[in-house]
């Protein structure tokens, strides 16, 4: 099964984690680089106050299906999250 990963940058607005909704069903794993703040997770209108909170440093596995996909978003700009998935 392939694996494929990158980094996205995430700020203030909801950011697509670009790369994986074409390829779904996917095993994703998704890490927060940051080492001060928490990146928060949901779907397109996430915010800080409805996201699902990935604290610094801190990683969440989850799958996807079909066309699903997932947005971050943080407190502030230049936010780095790294992702890796495998296709089912």
């Amino acid at each position: 099964m392939p694996l494929f990963s990158g980094n996205t940058t995430v700020g203030t607005a909801a950011t697509l984690i670009d790369g994986i909704a074409w390829h779904n069903p996917v095993l994703l794993h998704i890490h927060n680089n940051d080492n001060t703040d928490a990146v928060y997770i949901g779907g397109p209108d996430v915010t800080t106050s409805n996201g699902l909170r990935l604290l610094k440093q801190d990683s969440l596995e989850l799958t996807l299906h079909q066309a699903n996909q997932i947005y971050c978003v943080s407190s502030k700009t230049d936010h780095t999250v790294s992702w890796i998935a495998q296709k089912l």
